[in-house]
């Protein structure tokens, strides 16, 4: 697999080239840059199967670099030093990334996935780029098969879990969106005071509450009319929530 690794910093190349050496002979390295214009040249002349791509660096980082070479006919894996949140937004979106300091099992398992997943689209990337920098996101983007639904987060009433799906009920809308993420997932990313995990299953708006049915276990209405359980434990806790808003 023709691989490009591209860092600013000559000391991450120099790692990321010794552990693909050690841990993934299969990837074959034939070029390694250090400035974003120069591979940038290179990207546009001789497109690799595969890219190692650091996010920051100056004069043309990461997102800018892809913008300018789409449409990609290459894989991307991206190398970050990010916090925890914007790797968050990398996992919701289906990317490959690492963090530094790579660790040789997280590349492996990187470099496998990257061989069968499909190419990253334009959508994928300014996602990513507009949840890293919006910590509590106005609007997210929702991988559904190969599209990405835009929706408003004050949109959302609440979202329920059943297993490995989770479905998104939206306010004025009669169908949820359905899509393979977890609950807690989605609690991480919104990264928002306004929602509640009432339940194991159930995360909730509270701007969307209707009334709040004081029965033992506890039971919210919501402003579709639905009925949703609320955890014993969890049932002050949210009277409390609910005098704030």
């Amino acid at each position: 697999m023709k691989t490009y690794l591209l860092d600013d910093e000559p000391n991450c190349t120099d790692v990321l080239q010794v552990l693909l050496k050690k841990h993934c002979p299969d990837v074959q390295i034939t070029g390694i840059f250090n400035d974003p214009e120069t591979a940038l040249e290179a990207i546009q002349r001789e497109p690799p199967a595969l890219l190692f791509l650091d996010i920051e660096m100056p004069m043309l980082n990461g997102f800018e670099l892809l913008r300018q070479c789409a449409p990609l006919d290459f894989k991307v894996i991206f190398t970050t030093a990010y916090d925890q949140y914007a790797v968050k937004a990398f996992k919701f979106n289906a990317l490959e990334y690492l963090q530094k300091p790579v660790d040789k099992d997280e590349l492996i398992t990187a470099v496998t996935k990257a061989k069968r997943n499909t190419n990253p689209t334009p959508a994928q990337i300014s996602s990513v780029q507009y949840l890293k920098n919006n910590p509590t996101p106005e609007r997210i983007a929702l991988p559904v098969g190969q599209e990405l639904i835009l929706i408003e987060v004050s949109d959302i009433q609440y979202i329920e879990s059943d297993g490995s799906y989770v479905s998104v009920f939206l306010k004025d809308q009669k169908k949820p969106i359905v899509l393979s993420k977890s609950l807690r997932e989605f609690e991480e990313l919104l990264n928002n005071p306004d929602f509640f995990r009432a339940h194991n299953s159930y995360l909730v708006h509270l701007k969307h509450i209707k009334k709040i049915v004081k029965t033992d276990g506890g039971e919210i209405v919501m402003g579709n009319g639905c009925s949703l359980p609320v955890a014993r434990a969890k049932k002050l806790e949210l009277i409390g929530l609910i005098a704030k808003v």
